[in-house]
């Protein structure tokens, strides 16, 4: 499947990026091959494969959890990008023209 300039398009939409020149082609030309891989792997047969028990067999390697001092509020709100009152400052997720 070729990831085609509307598809772009519409990625640089969600993203809030706008890409130009060669950067375009070859966001554009890695994302295709991206999808032919997953194909790739969609293709695999993994019948008779218990994925959940691979995990469990591994087991499951914890840390203690121990308590430590938070950081200082103002200097992670001070590394924001934008910030509202006392709150990261983000923009909407949900895009309302194609609802």
């Amino acid at each position: 499947m070729e990831f085609t300039d509307k598809d772009l398009e519409h990625l640089e939409r969600l993203a809030r990026v706008k890409l130009a020149g060669p950067s375009r082609e070859n966001l554009r030309g890695q994302l295709s091959r991206i999808i032919e891989f997953v194909k790739q792997l969609q293709a695999v047969d993994t019948a008779g494969f218990d994925a959940a028990g691979a995990t469990v067999a591994a087991g499951t390697s914890l840390r203690e959890d121990v308590p430590r001092p938070c950081l200082p509020r103002e200097e992670i709100l001070g590394a924001a990008p934008e910030r509202r009152d006392e709150f990261f400052g983000v923009p909407p997720v949900i895009d309302t023209e194609d609802a």
